[in-house]
Formats: C-alpha cells, structure tokens, sequence
C-alpha cells in the first residue's frame, strides 16, 4: 500500500502517475480513509491494515488527516477521469456517501495537510526528501513495467 505523492500539490501528483498506478491510488486511498474512519467508530469495517506505516501516517495516532487525504483522493479520481478511466456507478456512490461522512464528522479530523511520508520496505523518510524518492520509485517501476507507462508528465 502505498501513497504515491510526488508534490505538495495534489493535482500534480495524480499527473505524475501512470495510469495503472492511478487508478489503483484511488482505491488505496479510499481504503485508507475507510480503515482510519473505522478504527474511530465513525463507520463499521476492518481495521487490519491499521498496522501498515502509511494507514499509521493517516491515522495520526487517532487524530488522523482525513480532511486532506480526501481531497488527494478526489484529485486522483478526477485526474483518472480526465484522462477516460471509468468508475463503477456504485464506487461512484460509495465515494459521494464517504464524502457525506467526512463533512458530517469533519471536527475530528486534523485539518492541517497530510505531512509528506515516504515508506519502501525499510525505508522511511518525512518531509520534502519523500516526494523525491516516490519520483524514483516510480522511474524505477516504470523501467520494470512491461506495459509503457501513460501519464501526463513530459519527461
């Protein structure tokens, strides 16, 4: 599990991706918020994934930045959109009733920006060094991929 953030700006992150890796941030991302919402009694669902460093960077030892991670998620579905992926008309529901239960509780999550958080087997580093290193990771993804990678960033 892994949030892809190459920039502070979230629009320039979801640029970034390629399109597989796009598509399947989103999922994370609304598995992410399920897990933290759920680990708060907010919603019903599994808290198993709780223990994986980034579900822990989100969660924020229960003061988590929902807030924020929502509007990355929102940036990668509409960067999705934009570039002709397609959403399941349920998944498009479950994503307007998770944005309902975050406005409804919006008081309990940390509104400051999600702090940048990158976490690669062992690897770990915080602040501006972690967009770098996802940029790196994912040169090297990419380079292993077998299917050349579609994104909209000009290298």
């Amino acid at each position: 599990m892994q949030i892809f953030r190459v920039h502070p700006n979230h629009e320039i992150s979801a640029r970034y991706l390629d399109n597989r890796r796009l598509s399947k941030q989103v999922l994370e991302l609304y598995q992410i918020i399920r897990v933290c919402l759920a680990e708060m009694n907010v919603i019903e669902g599994n808290t198993r994934y709780l223990h994986h460093p980034i579900v822990k960077h989100v969660y924020n030892e229960g003061h988590p930045y929902i807030i924020d991670t929502y509007k990355m998620l929102e940036a990668m579905d509409k960067e999705h959109q934009r570039r002709g992926g397609k959403r399941s008309k349920n998944f498009k529901e479950d994503l307007k009733v998770l944005e309902g239960i975050i406005l409804q509780h919006e008081t309990k999550f940390n509104s400051l920006p999600l702090p940048p958080f990158y976490v690669y087997g062992d690897d770990k580093l915080y602040g501006n060094e972690a967009y770098e290193a996802y940029k790196q990771l994912l040169q090297l993804k990419w380079k292993n991929d077998t299917i050349a990678p579609r994104c909209s960033i000009v290298r």
